[in-house]
């Protein structure tokens, strides 16, 4: 059985609207008695001597910015991802002892590509941090900041001091 767009359209409106007021209703509730005592919107909420209920505006959402910890932490990440680059470019000068265990030797050996990949990397960790934060849940974005970075000051410290313990030998021809 075949709808129309227009048929969808009918269906639909009767579905999300059941409950519309009638003509005859909103009269109704026009020509109702108003109460007589003020009444409050909320218990000690000031009232309207006219039986209108007063009703608060509610306060303007405050927009969710990085805050400084926010910041100090995405600026530790992208120094470390730096630092990470480095390492890695440095290794590739004794292939015999260090190789890349993470990524492919073609991305690793491409300097420019290389590069990209780590731009991108902290473009992505700064995404997802302000996505977090835009969503009320700063705290699990600091929490998986403080994992990042943990794990990628690890991954550095082991990176140079592989090369340390590998630039001391003399290289074999």
């Amino acid at each position: 059985m075949k709808f129309s767009a227009l048929s969808s359209l009918a269906v639909a409106t009767v579905c999300l609207f059941p409950a519309l007021p009638s003509h005859a209703q909103t009269a109704d509730l026009a020509e109702a008695p108003l109460p007589a005592a003020p009444v409050a919107a909320h218990p000690g909420a000031p009232a309207d001597p006219s039986g209108v209920m007063v009703v608060e505006a509610p306060a303007p959402a405050r927009p969710r910015r990085l805050h400084l910890m926010d910041w100090t932490l995405l600026g530790a990440a992208a120094a470390l991802r730096t630092l990470d680059f480095t390492s890695t470019e440095k290794g590739l000068e004794y292939p015999q002892s260090l190789h890349e265990g993470n990524l492919p030797t073609a991305l690793v050996r491409n300097k420019p590509g290389f590069a990209g990949f780590e731009a991108g990397a902290v473009v992505l960790n700064y995404g997802a941090y302000h996505l977090l934060v835009r969503h009320n849940l700063r705290s699990l974005a600091r929490i998986s900041q403080y994992m990042y970075v943990g794990v990628m000051t690890g991954q550095v410290a082991k990176n140079y001091q592989l090369i340390g313990e590998v630039s001391g030998r003399p290289r074999n021809p």
